[in-house]
């Protein structure tokens, strides 16, 4: 029991390790978009559309963050559940990896949607797109704080088996 015990926490391990490479990957690829945002032509409310599903996708993501975290509380709390918890924990990974994969695809519509944003556009714009992509920055920072305390958490799990 303890040995598949374990063999669950490391590939829950592996698969975080994953996540963390994902939101690496997902880190360049919003750099490149700010870089983008700046030459926008298509018109606003489409963008800002697109901002709010984005700002959706996180929250998504926060929810699914937190249920982790709840899960491995429980954990801690009776050994005897860690395979069930670690089996739904490992379920929620994997949709925070989906939900990073259509926040992709909604980062690369933006950047499609800014090539085509005219010129003329005023300060506002450039404005709210910064305060745009604070927030996102922040809410991304959010996440990946979040990450690393499962990881640490999933770390001290771990060395609670091999003792």
């Amino acid at each position: 029991m303890e040995k598949q015990i374990l063999e669950i926490l490391l590939d829950l391990r592996g698969e975080m390790k994953e996540v963390r490479t994902d939101m690496k990957e997902f880190r360049s690829e919003l750099k490149t978009t700010q870089a983008d945002v700046r030459s926008i032509r298509s018109d606003l409310k489409t963008t800002q559309a697109d901002v709010r599903s984005i700002r959706s996708d996180l929250k998504t993501t926060q929810a699914d963050v937190r249920s982790i975290r709840s899960d491995l509380k429980t954990t801690q709390a009776d050994v005897r559940s860690i395979r069930s918890d670690l089996k739904t924990t490992q379920v929620d990974v994997r949709s925070i990896r989906s939900d990073l994969k259509t926040t992709q695809a909604d980062v690369k519509d933006i950047k499609e949607t800014v090539n085509r944003i005219e010129l003329s556009q005023t300060e506002d714009v450039i404005t709210l797109l910064k305060v745009t992509k604070q927030h996102t920055e922040s809410e991304f920072h959010y996440l990946n704080t979040r990450l690393t305390d499962i990881d640490k958490r999933v770390f001290n799990l771990e060395n609670r088996m091999e003792r």
